[in-house]
């Protein structure tokens, strides 16, 4: 079976199924708090395209004093034609966009509300970088603020909790793109949920916590929590993208991704055109066997030429592979020590089933891992204890697991010193 050749084959070798711009959607969903109807926000983005010409009318000419109808009109001509300009010129005079420069009936000058100048800045950071760049700007100034020391006690615990909340919502809105959306989203998202260093400013910020306001430790603990569960359910959102670009290397007609967007989103006629440009070739003759008989016996195998294998390339001095091999074996050894201590807290043990209980799954299962694999690397000195008892909960996410205690091995003379303490 052939198909026609393209060089980018589409949905149904026609325009994309019918989808409103990712970033809408996006303006849509902020605007929904404040919203009076689903109309609330324009479906075309051009119509945005207005609003910026006029903002960028007050920067680039001389506004002094504000700007006449007929200087805007004339700024935004090339963005929009003269009845959209008066359709919209009202509306931004009525949402206080535009304000008189006097509060006269003969008044014919105009300036840009700061307010909204700070709107589509906002929008514009929206598009670029998503929701969770404005969870990492709480987080460095909640720092700065700790940092300085002007930060109190319910200032820093209101911040970590709308931090936490705002984890827990990110974390849960991508896992809702892995399990039950079609790849177009998850393209629309990626760049959204690139943010290397969340989990260390988390840490970080945990750190200062505990240092500034010690009884605030659980609270911020709880963000650590719900950051590692965001990290995991990003974890699975790569994953399949990845899975899919990986899978996509020779799919000539439509990718696994684009027949799942299409059975969740098209009708019946355009299912019905999937085969619509498919090319069928005529059906082999049939062969006997005494055609395929004789076949065999006139077969002559070409005979096999040995060569010599090339010479491997030397080694550079510095490109010794063994070393690479124990350079990443010490990297996660540091890894699952680094895991392990902020478990424990400075602590000699932890109890960890109310932290696997949080993760749910498959966070319990993930931080299970990690302290086994401590727990195995003799050079650690860790180890993890795990009752017989089972915990039972048939509504929570882990139904049932067992107790899971971690240890920190001390030195004989940590030990002693220590048994001498509790003695006095």
């Amino acid at each position: 079976m052939s198909t026609d050749s393209r060089a980018d084959p589409t949905l149904f070798d026609v325009p994309s199924l019918p989808d409103r711009d990712a970033f809408i959607r996006r303006a849509e969903a902020l605007i929904a708090p404040l919203a009076a109807d689903a109309g609330a926000v324009v479906q075309d983005r051009a119509t945005l395209a207005v609003a910026e010409a006029v903002y960028n009318a007050f920067g680039d000419l001389d506004a002094r004093g504000g700007l006449s109808r007929a200087q805007l009109a004339a700024a935004v001509r090339g963005v929009c034609s003269e009845a959209e300009f008066d359709s919209r010129f009202g509306l931004f005079c009525r949402m206080g966009m535009l304000l008189p420069r006097f509060e006269k009936s003969n008044q014919q000058k105009y300036v840009f509300n700061p307010t909204s100048a700070a709107g589509l800045l906002v929008f514009e950071r929206l598009d670029e970088r998503g929701g969770v760049d404005e969870l990492l700007t709480l987080l460095d100034r909640t720092r700065k603020a700790l940092s300085a020391g002007d930060a109190s006690r319910e200032q820093v615990q209101a911040s970590l909790v709308q931090a936490r909340r705002m984890m827990t919502i990110a974390a849960d809105h991508l896992l809702r793109l892995v399990q039950s959306s079609p790849m177009s989203e998850l393209m629309a998202e990626r760049a959204h949920h690139s943010h290397a260093t969340l989990m260390n400013d988390v840490a970080q910020l945990h750190d200062q916590v505990r240092t500034a306001f010690v009884e605030l430790d659980n609270v911020a603990f709880r963000l650590v929590v719900e950051t590692q569960r965001y990290v995991g359910a990003r974890e699975q959102f790569v994953g399949r993208l990845l899975d899919e670009s990986a899978a996509a290397q020779d799919f000539s007609l439509l990718t696994p991704e684009q027949y799942l967007e299409a059975a969740m989103t098209a009708n019946a006629e355009r299912l019905a055109r999937v085969f619509g440009t498919t090319v069928f070739d005529p059906p082999a003759p049939w062969l006997g066997p005494a055609v395929v008989a004789q076949g065999v016996a006139d077969f002559r195998p070409r005979p096999v030429t040995r060569r010599r294998p090339q010479q491997p390339p030397d080694l550079q001095p510095d490109d010794d592979p063994l070393g690479k091999v124990e350079q990443r074996a010490e990297e996660a050894r540091q890894r699952r020590e680094r895991h392990v201590k902020v478990l424990l807290q400075g602590a000699v043990e932890a109890d960890l089933t109310n932290r696997m209980l949080a993760a749910g799954w498959p966070g319990a299962a993930h931080l299970l891992v990690s302290v086994l694999s401590a727990h195995s690397d003799l050079t650690l000195p860790y180890r993890v204890e795990i009752s017989d008892e089972l915990v039972v909960d048939a509504e929570a996410a882990v139904s049932y697991l067992s107790p899971v205690t971690v240890h920190r091995l001390l030195p004989e003379s940590e030990t002693t010193r220590e048994h001498d303490g509790r003695s006095g």
